[in-house]
């Protein structure tokens, strides 16, 4: 049986007890942990090691660290995702989280479904939701989750890969050369305005199809990513 992941967003000491809260102590209650129970404990930088269930109170858990912190190496592959669109954002988080993404921004842009920015409440729940993707995937790096403005993404774009999202291009990912940092702009429903496709290009974006294929916001997220695993990472 597979042993239960938590995240506990702080330093893992070495035989330390640590005190899980309220939220993560109610999911290992709902899956019926037990005293002396086997629990897999990661902070989302890379460490991560095993654990006991030591107490269970009415409300909160403690757990005792082994005596091993394990560290993972981020993945070489290093993948900055930008979306202008709002709709079925839980859905983007979730299945882009599962598949190694870095960073996840939110951008606004001219024809996006949204008047403004999302607010601080939003990204602590995309937060959550990444969180308990990376407790079921296994990964032990959790991406980071903002917003801002699609000209401020842009102009401090710094991956040696900029792609732009574009259904009217005809180069695909095959024209791109092998490089271990991507920044990705996905368009909302809409697309890019002209002026943006424009700036895109003038700030060293390249634009690529995913084929004849007109995909929904939502569901490019996934075959991009995957396309970009598939050609130049781990997949």
């Amino acid at each position: 049986m597979r042993i239960p992941r938590i995240f506990y967003p702080f330093v893992l000491e070495p035989n330390s007890e640590i005190k899980l809260n309220i939220s993560s102590s109610n999911h290992l209650k709902v899956i019926n942990v037990k005293i002396n129970k086997h629990i897999e404990v990661f902070n989302g930088k890379g460490f991560f090691c095993k654990a006991v269930v030591k107490k269970i109170e009415k409300k909160i858990i403690f757990l005792e660290l082994n005596s091993k912190i394990n560290f993972s190496d981020r993945n070489n592959l290093q993948i900055n995702l930008g979306i202008s669109e709002i709709k079925n954002f839980d859905k983007i988080i979730r299945e882009s989280c599962q598949l190694g993404v870095t960073k996840i921004f939110c951008l606004e842009s001219a024809r996006s479904k949204f008047k403004n920015l999302p607010s601080t409440k939003k990204i602590l729940r995309w937060e959550a939701i990444s969180i308990s993707a990376c407790e079921q995937c296994g990964l032990n790096w959790k991406p980071e989750i903002s917003s801002m403005n699609l000209n401020e993404w842009v102009e401090n774009s710094s991956s040696e890969s900029k792609i732009l999202l574009n259904p009217k291009s005809s180069d695909t990912l095959k024209s791109i050369k092998a490089s271990n940092s991507f920044d990705l702009v996905i368009g909302p429903e809409g697309g890019f305005s002209e002026e943006e496709i424009i700036f895109f290009e003038k700030n060293n974006f390249k634009s690529i199809s995913c084929g004849d294929l007109i995909l929904k916001t939502e569901t490019m997220p996934v075959v991009v990513l995957s396309m970009v695993k598939a050609l130049f990472g781990d997949i």
